[in-house]
């Protein structure tokens, strides 16, 4: 494992989506309906409620991309990915939850309107941010994936340190 240090560039805040809070909310009722059984020791709920808080708590509190000068690290929850722009070949609206072609074991998204990050070497992500589009355009400058439109000054021929010829 490498541990790089410096401070991102540009970080880009996770987005949570509402069925997220909605799972967190049965969970709590599930844990709530437990300790109104009767018979039911108090340590079970609190339990379920503990083990929900160390699993679903994290992925909204520690949530963004942040991008550095050579690399971006996805942090969700407990983990942090980091994958260096020269290893991502594609990056794209994620067509959706279900698209095979997109299932990876770095899902750092708490929404379906996600980003997907095709980079083999490091293993492909799915991360969803507040500005999505902005964060693709950045990814895809970054890693070199557009290339830059020729401006019409560079879209003469003839080198500048070349001598014309005079007619």
């Amino acid at each position: 494992m490498r541990i790089y240090k410096g401070n991102p560039e540009l970080v880009f805040r996770g987005r949570v989506a509402p069925w997220y809070g909605v799972l967190s909310g049965v969970v709590a009722a599930a844990a709530a309906v437990l300790a109104l059984q009767p018979g039911m020791p108090a340590v079970v709920p609190a339990i379920v409620l503990v083990a929900a808080a160390i699993f679903l708590w994290p992925i909204v509190v520690r949530n963004r991309v942040e991008l550095y000068a050579n690399r971006l690290e996805i942090v969700s929850g407990w983990g942090r990915t980091i994958i260096p722009y020269d290893h991502v070949r594609d990056v794209r609206r994620s067509a959706g939850a279900l698209v095979p072609e997109e299932f990876t074991g770095h899902v750092a998204a708490a929404s379906t309107d996600a980003v997907f990050i095709d980079a083999p070497m490091d293993g492909d992500a799915v991360v969803s941010v507040l500005g999505n589009d902005h964060l693709v355009t950045e990814l895809r400058r970054r890693a070199g994936l557009d290339a830059p439109a020729p401006s019409p000054a560079t879209s003469d021929p003839t080198p500048a340190s070349a001598p014309r010829r005079q007619r």
